[in-house]
Formats: structure tokens, sequence, C-alpha cells
């Protein structure tokens, strides 16, 4: 399911390049908040918290105008 994200300096016109910045500066991943809204298995955490190897789709909501798949990499972050 796409989940939604929050990250620093939210609003509603902000980008993908801004999440994949937000990402990439020292600390700020663990304040970018991933909630899944599934009503069966719903769940939240951080970037930080994410598993190399693991990956989620994700929007800005509640406007949805861009989707973004965030991937931990063993050196980071990749925001396609």
């Amino acid at each position: 399911m796409t989940c939604i994200v929050h990250f620093p300096g939210q609003s509603r016109s902000n980008t993908k390049k801004q999440l994949k910045g937000c990402l990439e500066t020292l600390g700020l991943a663990q304040r970018v908040y991933i909630e899944d809204p599934s009503f069966f298995a719903g769940r939240s955490f951080t970037a930080a918290e994410m598993k190399v190897g693991q990956s989620e789709v994700v929007t800005n909501h509640p406007k949805r105008s861009w989707f973004a798949k965030i991937e931990r990499t063993a050196t980071g972050w990749r925001v396609s």
C-alpha cells in the first residue's frame, strides 16, 4: 500500500527533490516519518528505522500530487 510521508518543513507544495534532500541531510532521516494507513496492518516508522534493502512507495497526503519510491541502500537512500 502507498504510505504517507511527513518530513521537516513539509508544505503542500513540497517535491520529491526536497524529500531526497531531507533524507541525504545528516540527522534529518530520523525526522522523516512514514505512515502506512492500512486498515488491516497499519504501521509507522522513521526513514532511519528502515533496513538496508527495504523500500516503500510514498505520497504527499492529502494532495497526492506526486509519488516516490524510497529505498534504503548501504550508502544511504535512493528516491525515485
